[in-house]
């Protein structure tokens, strides 16, 4: 008997499992064949499986390859990361044969194309932050690049200052006095500058050193906090 129950489970199981993959559409063509996954208004939807000419595992959204997963070519290339849309877009990792060698490519994708090793959407990145308790790096959208410019504001008892010893070195532009400010400006992209200077914590003098790498065009405050 118990067997029995089991057998009709089994069976009711594979229907429901046909019945999902013949009524669940999977959009993107090459992979479109087989889907075990759940499903929403007719498309796969959720983490699931698809098996055409090519396979996918992962994320899918409105019947396409959406979010974190891995597709498998025909050829047997594989591709693992993150996808938008069904195209691949953001972080991952390619492997790949060639003229009978195997190769490996890794960093970021953007609108199925390799974008290259750093992320095309940074704007900023912050190398290094030596002695400096809190810092703030806001940005603003500008139209020429030519705008673009950056305010360096270092601040202690809540107001800004100027240590003696600071130094700014840049891999180009042209730096001004803005107050107590100090401010970047006609440089070219991407921009590399190394800001160092001392301050005192009670008695003790405190090396400060802040590395800023600027990657796009914008008008950017940089706040390095000694409140």
């Amino acid at each position: 008997m118990k067997k029995h129950i089991v057998l009709i489970f089994c069976l009711v199981l594979l229907q429901s499992l046909s019945a999902q993959s013949d009524s669940c559409k999977v959009l993107a063509e090459k992979i479109a064949g087989k889907y075990t996954g759940p499903c929403e208004g007719g498309l796969a939807n959720g983490k699931g499986r698809s098996v055409g000419e090519d396979t996918y595992t992962g994320s899918f959204l409105n019947g396409l390859p959406h979010g974190k997963g891995k597709y498998t070519f025909q050829n047997g290339d594989e591709f693992k990361g993150h996808w938008e849309n069904g195209k691949k877009s953001g972080k991952g990792s390619y492997k790949y044969s060639q003229n009978g060698k195997k190769h490996s490519l890794t960093g970021y994708w953007k609108n199925d194309v390799y974008a290259g090793a750093t992320d095309p959407d940074l704007t900023y990145r912050v190398g290094q932050s030596t002695g400096i308790p809190v810092f703030k790096v806001e940005e603003k959208v500008i139209e020429d690049v030519r705008d673009s410019k950056i305010v360096v504001s270092i601040q202690r008892a809540y107001s800004d200052f100027l240590p003696q010893d600071l130094k700014i070195e840049k891999s180009s532009g042209q730096i001004s006095h803005l107050g107590r400010k100090l401010m970047i400006s006609q440089f070219s992209l991407p921009l590399h500058c190394e800001i160092s200077y001392t301050i005192k914590v009670g008695q003790t003098p405190l090396q400060c050193r802040f590395i800023l790498d600027i990657l796009q065009k914008g008008e950017y405050t940089v706040t390095l906090d000694h409140n």
